[in-house]
């Protein structure tokens, strides 16, 4: 699992050929054995472990908008 989970992202998604550098080959196998261990429940389809979290409210205009002309 240690080897599989240093091609996956923070995010849980599966990184690029170029952050890997890997061959076509090797990344396909990469992609079909995490695919594998998603399915066999061994890695999360998500990783929820850092939930997002906004700093301050998002602001939104009260008033009507006008169209300028």
């Amino acid at each position: 699992m240690s080897l599989i989970s240093r091609f996956i992202s923070e995010q849980g998604k599966i990184l690029s050929r170029r952050v890997n550098r890997l061959t076509l080959k090797q990344q396909r196998l990469i992609t079909i054995a995490i695919k594998q261990a998603r399915i066999l429940s061994s890695l999360p389809f998500l990783n929820n472990e850092k939930p997002f979290k906004r700093t301050e409210p998002a602001t939104r205009p009260t008033g009507l908008r006008t169209r300028k002309k």
